[in-house]
């Protein structure tokens, strides 16, 4: 036993070892420290990565979502997005089942958790560790204004798989708005806005009232068009009651009875043949009451021997000098169409030139319903289309986006200060063709007098056309929306140029109307258009549209010509690429002011002018039918907000 004693107490002395011991027994904590490290690693690494996978779910299934609705479509979207990310085992991770839902309008949540096993810490006691992830993912809106620039021209009563492709439109608007509907009713609550403006276009747009509602001013009063006048200078003759004076005309003399009775019965004598001048009839008979020969009045007469005497009557005829119609004369003519312009308000015009006037000269329809008498005269109603303001014939189809000083037409902004920056009134009822390139010269009509009139060809709705009515930017209810679109008709060519001037316009926030906005109660206001089209840009010279008459206006291209609307002919397809350059600088224009454009085209392919005016490629797509169309617009819809991750 002392032995023993001895030994513990020379060990305590002796401190040689002791680190070998104390490294022994640090290296259970050590190893707990160093395997947990290891295993909350892995744990992270896959939190990470679970997280990476939950957010693109949750992104992805609410894009998906339509009409605000979670829908077993929306359900299999997030889970394949989760499952694409992070697939089941991945780090060892138990299986699981993520939970997608909608915890709020607008908003897709999805939440998952697993238990990813230990490597080390299992030694210790903790096999595994949980790990949980949830994501929020919503469309971010803010005041949202929409421009839909609608092709409506005559190929959309087309049919498409058995439905009119007008139809197919009216169908997708508003299922665009049914997708934006939850979101029009949450910013509402929030007092903000989303609100919609429609530009149905063809060879013209319907603004003209609108431009008048706002300022009168914003219109010319008077237009100089290739009209025709007529030459008045036809004369026609109207008698007069004639005038009459009768008194006795004595015989300087004397007569025998029988020289007498011939003197009395003497033939009528007309002095000049009548119109112009006046005519003058002198008749001859016995007395006042009597014309024949009455012996006791008129021989001998007062006890004068020889003495012959005889009644006259003198019967005077005036006349009254008028011009009738003597040919036309085709040339441009000015009209003063202030009362043309108002509400309910017309302008009388005298189209056939029948009846006289009281002056000769040239009259035009105007003039003439002023001046005529006992001719038809009727009433020029103006449709609300107009021309477009004055421009320049330097756009040539080149390259350049910039606007050239002059083409007022283009600047989107320009408030009208002169006529020159005012818009014009379409008159179809005073146009009439004429030879092609006569400028404002006198020519004969390019054919009859019948034909050469706009209105009054056969093929009516090539020749002109006049759109439904535009609608700036407003807040829409369904009803409203529903019963407008179904009433867009189809009718004139395509002139993609024209409705794209006016969609820039429409969501500009300068110009006449300066409707949209930068912000709104506080919050800023995002811009789009949508522009539409089932066909590729035409142009013709002999159409009466939003750039007037090209065959005698020739406001485009300029003198040359310009009489075929054959679209292989080399002066119709340079003037299809003066209209796209146009269009191209107005794509440009409404790009400019920060606002995102969409380019759709239904039934038919995108060509890069098209293309080139959306705001990326992703946005310029094409639909194949009603359904696609129908989609295409949905899918806009859904893109329109921002979306984002909110959790």
């Amino acid at each position: 036993m002392a032995s023993v004693c001895r030994l513990l107490a020379r060990l305590r002395r002796n401190e040689r070892g002791n680190v070998l011991a104390i490294v022994g027994a640090a290296l259970v904590p050590l190893t707990i420290m160093i395997g947990s490290g290891i295993d909350l690693s892995r744990a992270y690494m896959a939190k990470a990565k679970m997280q990476s996978a939950c957010d693109a779910a949750s992104l992805a299934a609410r894009r998906v979502m339509k009409d605000d609705q979670l829908t077993e479509a929306v359900r299999a979207t997030g889970l394949e997005f989760f499952f694409f990310n992070y697939p089941q085992g991945l780090y060892g991770a138990s299986r699981f089942n993520p939970a997608v839902s909608k915890p709020e309008a607008g908003v897709i949540r999805i939440a998952a958790d697993a238990k990813i096993p230990t490597v080390v810490m299992q030694m210790f006691g903790f096999s595994t560790l949980p790990v949980a992830v949830s994501c929020d993912a919503s469309l971010n809106f803010v005041n949202t204004d929409i421009v839909l620039v609608l092709d409506v021209t005559g190929s959309m009563n087309e049919a498409v798989d058995g439905t009119r492709k007008i139809e197919a439109l009216q169908d997708a608007v508003m299922a665009l708005y049914d997708e934006l509907a939850p979101i029009q009713a949450q910013l509402a609550s929030q007092g903000l806005r989303l609100r919609y403006g429609v530009v149905p276009y063809s060879s013209t747009v319907n603004v003209g009232r609108l431009l008048y509602a706002d300022d009168p001013a914003n219109l010319r009063a008077s237009v100089t068009v290739p009209s025709r006048v007529s030459n008045m200078t036809k004369p026609v003759y109207t008698a007069n009651t004639p005038t009459t004076s009768a008194d006795w005309e004595v015989y300087n003399g004397t007569r025998t009875e029988t020289q007498c009775q011939s003197y009395v019965g003497a033939n009528d004598v007309t002095s000049n043949p009548g119109a112009p001048s006046p005519k003058v009839v002198t008749r001859y008979q016995g007395t006042a009451s009597s014309s024949g020969y009455v012996k006791a009045q008129n021989w001998n007469y007062n006890g004068q021997s020889g003495s012959c005497r005889r009644w006259k009557i003198v019967e005077t005829t005036t006349y009254d000098t008028a011009y009738a119609h003597n040919g036309w004369t085709y040339r441009h003519s000015e009209y003063a169409i202030g009362d043309y312009l108002k509400p309910g308000g017309a302008m009388p015009i005298a189209p056939t030139a029948e009846g006289t006037v009281r002056t000769a000269g040239a009259y035009n329809a105007q003039t003439l319903a002023g001046a005529v008498t006992g001719g038809g005269i009727g009433n020029a109603v103006w449709n609300g289309c107009i021309e477009e303001r004055d421009t320049v014939t330097s756009i040539d189809g080149g390259s350049s986006l910039a606007i050239p000083a002059g083409a007022h037409d283009l600047d989107i902004n320009l408030v009208p200060n002169s006529d020159a920056t005012r818009w014009r009134a379409m008159v179809p009822d005073l146009i009439y063709q004429r030879n092609a390139g006569t400028g404002s010269a006198n020519s004969t009509a390019g054919a009859s007098s019948t034909t050469g009139w706009i209105k009054g060809n056969s093929y009516e709705s090539g020749y002109w056309a006049c759109p439904t009515e535009a609608r700036r930017l407003q807040v829409w209810g369904r009803g409203a929306l529903d019963g407008y679109v179904k009433g867009l008709q189809t009718v004139g060519g395509t002139y993609h140029d024209i409705g794209m001037i006016w969609g820039a316009r429409f969501i500009s926030t300068g110009g006449v109307f300066g409707d949209s906005c930068d912000v709104y109660n506080g919050m800023p206001c995002n811009r789009h258009v949508i522009f539409m089209t089932d066909g590729d840009q035409t142009a013709y010279c002999n159409v009466y549209g939003s750039y007037g008459l090209e065959r005698n206006d020739m406001r485009v291209r300029g003198s040359g010509g310009c009489s075929s609307d054959d679209p292989n002919n080399s002066t119709v397809k340079n003037l299809v690429a003066r209209h796209e350059q146009r269009f191209r600088m107005a794509c440009n224009a409404a790009k400019n002011t920060n606002t995102s454009v969409w380019v759709i085209g239904f039934a038919t392919g995108l060509n890069a002018n098209l293309t080139g005016c959306a705001s990326s490629p992703a946005q310029a797509d094409t639909a194949a039918n009603r359904t696609a169309l129908i989609a295409k617009f949905r899918q806009i819809g859904n893109q329109i907000g921002a979306l984002r991750l909110t959790q």
